[in-house]
């Protein structure tokens, strides 16, 4: 099957990306920067991890919505973790979170709509119970990352969080930095959330299935995986 100019984007990006993060790794191993050293590898698996799962799990996902994911992880890993960004540029989490919220609210979206119209699972739920899926599903995974966060800094003694040594970079000292710094994603996280779930359920239930940015990749979706839905 020939492939599409968006898939073949995608697999460029994908290549160039998983290239930059691999020099990365070799710099920092060399140079002995040990903390940068982790996000470099940690970049490096989540390039390679998403087509690897996706190839196990037989599910094909439409390549618009790849190219997102890998923009998304190298804005938040390789720029913000690599090469500091989070530090030069102190709306680059909001940034990102807000971008995340959104992003894992549309996934949960699809992960409900795909329960729904599944043709071996008989249930039928309502525009409401799957905004609200949704929504939780978005925050919960926020949630879990601020968790991750919270353990690695606190077992590696890293500094995933943003909460040390921030006088240096803002000239203020505060002792809440770490708990300011997790309300504040957790805030953008639900805010985003919120904002694909009233769009989903807007469109669920006042606009159904006309032509939108919101439904073209579910409908996408729904055409590249016939074998997960209803004939």
């Amino acid at each position: 099957m020939k492939k599409s100019k968006s898939e073949k984007l995608e697999r460029s990006m994908r290549y160039v990306f998983i290239i930059l993060s691999a020099m990365a790794v070799v710099y920092n191993l060399f140079s002995q920067q040990w903390e940068v050293l982790f996000s470099a590898i940690l970049t490096l698996i989540l390039f390679i991890l998403p087509s690897v799962l996706i190839k196990r799990a037989k599910i094909k996902i439409p390549a618009i919505f790849q190219i997102i994911v890998l923009l998304f992880i190298f804005a938040s890993m390789y720029l913000g973790e690599v090469h500091h960004y989070f530090y030069r540029y102190h709306w680059w989490d909001t940034m990102l979170h807000a971008n995340s919220a959104i992003l894992l609210a549309y996934i949960g979206f699809l992960l409900i709509y795909t329960l729904n119209r599944d043709k071996r699972m008989y249930v039928h739920l309502s525009p409401l119970f799957m905004a609200l899926f949704s929504f939780c599903f978005a925050l919960s995974v926020g949630c879990l990352w601020e968790i991750f966060e919270f353990g690695v800094d606190a077992i590696l003694g890293v500094n995933m969080q943003k909460a040390r040594n921030l006088e240096e970079v803002y000239g203020v000292f505060d002792t809440r930095l770490g708990v300011i710094d997790t309300m504040r994603d957790l805030i953008v996280d639900a805010i985003g959330a919120l904002l694909v779930s009233v769009v989903g359920f807007i469109h669920m239930t006042v606009r159904k299935n006309k032509d939108s940015t919101f439904w073209s990749l579910h409908k996408q979706f729904i055409e590249e995986n016939p074998d997960l839905f209803d004939k």
